[in-house]
C-alpha cells in the first residue's frame, strides 16, 4: 500500500471512487511541471529553457533517437503519472470500499521534431509515418514488460488541451490495468459480438453514414452520433485490427493521411484551437477494434460535466459533419 500511516504518498497510486466506479491517478510532483506555454507566443517565445530543444539534450533522459542529428526523440517523462519503480499490487480495505492499485507503469514522451514551432498536422506524410513507426516501436517494447495490459498514446495541444510545453510532442503511458473508457469500450464490444456475431466497429460506417467526414481505402472518419465534445471525431480502420502494429504500410499511410486532414480542416474551421487526441487500441485482444478519437477544446467542462459526467455539446454532430465536408469541397 502506497498511502502510509504518516500520510505521505509514495510514488503514485490508482484509486477507484467507490461511489461511482471512476478511477483517478494520485501522484506527487506534477504541479511542478513546466508552465512556459501559458505565456508563450511566436513573438515572445524563449526556447532557451525548453528541455525538448536539441541544445538542451542534457536536460532529458533519452530512451531512443531517430535520425542523426535526431529528428524524433523518445525520453522518459520527468513528471510521470506512473512509474516502473512503483510496486504493482491491488489492495482493498476491510470494508471493501477503498481500492488501492500501485501506480506501476511507464510514461514516455515522443519529441516529434527538433523545431519548436512546427505544427504536428503540418508535418509531411513521410514525417508522420516516421512518427507512427516510432510510436509502434515503443508500444511493442512496453507491451512486452511485466504486468502491462494497455499502452495509451495521446497528444495534448495547447494550454486548454493540457500541454505544459509548446514544443511538438506526443505522450505514451503503459498501464498495469484496464480501467476507464478503454475498459467500457472493450466490454461493449465483447457484448455486441456475443449478441450479433460481428464487430460493432465494422458496422459503424453504416450506422454513422450521415456523419462521415472523409474516407479512403483503409480508414474513415466520422462525427460520432453521441459526441461528447463539439467537433469530436473518430478515425476507424475498415479492416479489423486491434492495434496499430497490425497495420500494413499502405494502411499506415491512409491512417496518417486522414488524421492530418481532420486536424488541418478543424484548424481551418476553428483556428488555432487546443485539442487532444488519443489512440484506443489493445494489443492481442481480438474483440477490440482500434480507433483514434480527436477532441477539439472549443469549450470547457462545467457543472453538468463534472457533476453528472454528462457532456453538453453545443454543435450537433450532423452540423459539424456538414461544415467539415463543405470545407473540404471548398479546398478542392
Amino acid at each position: 500500500m502506497l498511502w502510509m500511516e504518516d500520510q505521505n504518498l509514495l510514488g503514485s497510486e490508482i484509486r477507484q471512487d467507490y461511489r461511482n466506479g471512476f478511477y483517478s491517478i494520485m501522484t506527487l510532483g506534477r504541479s511542478k511541471r513546466p508552465k512556459g506555454l501559458e505565456e508563450e507566443t511566436i513573438e515572445t517565445m524563449d526556447i532557451s529553457n525548453c528541455p525538448f530543444e536539441r541544445a538542451n539534450d542534457s536536460m532529458t533522459t533519452d530512451i531512443m533517437r531517430y535520425g542523426g542529428p535526431w529528428q524524433i526523440k523518445v525520453i522518459q517523462n520527468k513528471y510521470p503519472e506512473l512509474s516502473g519503480n512503483t510496486p504493482f499490487g491491488e489492495t482493498v480495505d476491510k470494508d471493501g470500499l477503498l481500492t488501492h492499485i500501485g501506480g506501476y507503469g511507464y510514461n514516455e514522451v515522443v519529441i516529434e521534431s527538433p523545431v519548436h514551432t512546427e505544427i504536428f498536422e503540418a508535418f509531411s506524410p513521410e514525417k508522420l509515418i516516421d512518427w507512427l513507426n516510432v510510436i509502434i516501436d515503443r508500444e511493442e517494447t512496453l507491451y512486452a514488460r511485466p504486468y502491462i495490459k494497455y499502452v495509451q498514446v495521446f497528444k495534448n495541444y495547447g494550454v486548454i488541451g493540457g500541454a505544459s510545453l509548446g514544443h511538438p510532442h506526443t505522450q505514451i503511458i503503459a498501464w498495469p490495468v484496464l480501467i476507464g473508457l478503454i475498459k467500457k469500450e472493450l466490454d461493449i464490444s465483447k457484448s455486441y459480438r456475443q449478441t450479433n456475431g460481428t464487430c460493432l466497429y465494422e458496422k459503424i460506417y453504416d450506422i454513422e453514414k450521415g456523419r462521415v467526414l472523409i474516407d479512403n481505402n483503409s480508414f474513415f472518419a466520422i462525427a460520432p452520433f453521441g459526441s461528447r465534445i463539439t467537433a469530436e471525431s473518430m478515425i476507424v480502420p475498415k479492416r479489423h485490427v486491434s492495434y496499430a502494429g497490425e497495420l500494413s504500410s499502405v494502411e499506415k499511410y491512409d491512417f496518417i493521411s486522414i488524421l492530418k486532414t481532420v486536424l488541418l480542416t478543424n484548424r481551418k474551421l476553428y483556428g488555432n484551437q487546443a485539442y487532444n487526441f488519443t489512440i484506443h487500441e489493445i494489443k492481442g485482444d481480438p474483440d477490440f477494434h482500434m480507433h483514434l478519437e480527436i477532441y477539439p477544446r472549443l469549450s470547457t467542462m462545467a457543472g453538468i460535466e463534472l457533476g453528472e459526467n454528462v457532456f453538453v455539446n453545443t454543435v450537433i454532430p450532423e452540423e459539424y459533419a456538414e461544415e467539415f465536408r463543405n470545407s473540404l469541397k471548398n479546398s478542392d
